[in-house]
């Protein structure tokens, strides 16, 4: 399986699955054949890495559990939880903006990642979870069967 770079290639290939109308199981079994790893939050949330968010509530609450109790569980988990559920208020405050997250808190926030990591290496912060903040909604409507989504 070879493994492809996440960015704007990875949320192409996201969207054409979802143009093709495929459902979020079909979708996420198909990240997993590109090699991309990915993450389902309890909200339903879908990150990917280098988790970064790829699409707000992309899951129906009634799939997040099966979806769930199948998945690779990643290290950053707590971090992404945490910042799934508290997204909209992080966005209020760090909308458009590169963060760095330690024990479920915002450590450092800057407006790229250059200057961030110069300040989480300046705090002497080991191992922060580090991504950007979206300003708009990042959310792709499918549509299978007989449902949008």
């Amino acid at each position: 399986m070879e493994s492809i770079a996440v960015g704007g290639q990875t949320k192409t290939i996201i969207q054409s699955l979802i143009a093709d109308g495929r459902s979020p199981e079909q979708i996420l079994e198909s990240l997993n054949s590109y090699g991309i790893d990915w993450y389902v939050t309890e909200r339903g949330d879908l990150l990917i890495k280098y988790w970064q968010i790829a699409a707000e509530e992309f899951v129906p609450k009634q799939q997040v559990a099966t979806i769930r109790e199948n998945q690779t569980v990643p290290r950053e988990s707590q971090s992404l939880e945490w910042l799934s559920s508290h997204l909209a208020d992080i966005k209020r405050e760090y909308i458009n903006r590169w963060v760095a997250i330690k024990d479920q808190t915002i450590i450092a926030a800057a407006e790229n990642l250059t200057d961030l990591l110069q300040l989480v290496q300046d705090s002497h912060l080991e191992n922060p979870f580090v991504t950007f903040i979206p300003g708009e909604p990042v959310v792709w409507t499918t549509a299978y069967g007989n449902e949008n989504i």
